[in-house]
């Protein structure tokens, strides 16, 4: 099974994260998610990031930083998420493809359902 590489945004303002419910045809459906998507290949993880918030959610990345690198195996796919912390950008992000997205405070990020290979990222937030 090969591994599925994602880069992934975590967009803060104040002490709150934007996140997106992923589409109900997808994978995970229905849950909320760090926006991102897949790193194609040539493509660096920052590359990905930039191109793929700007395709989901019409926002310019200006920095970015690492966060951490989440491996996690579904039993029908094999993922390695790279997150990224993102705090300067131009635009007003909303859900290009439809997708509801909403800024949530970290503190009550729990009250959310996200993919299990978000929970680790959801407790870094939360506890540090």
């Amino acid at each position: 099974m090969s591994i599925i590489r994602v880069a992934a945004a975590i967009i803060l303002q104040d002490d709150k994260v934007l996140i997106a419910q992923r589409p109900a045809d997808k994978h995970k459906g229905g849950y909320w998610e760090f926006p991102g998507g897949k790193i194609e290949n040539g493509e660096s993880p920052v590359e990905a990031l930039k191109r793929e918030i700007f395709e989901e959610l019409n926002i310019h990345i200006q920095s970015a930083r690492p966060f951490t690198t989440v491996d996690f195996e579904y039993p029908e796919k094999k993922v390695s998420l790279e997150f990224f912390i993102v705090e300067q950008f131009k635009g007003e992000p909303h859900g290009v493809e439809g997708q509801p997205v909403l800024w949530a405070s970290k503190s009550k990020l729990t009250d959310f359902k996200f993919p299990e290979a978000n929970q680790p990222v959801v407790e870094k937030l939360l506890f540090g």
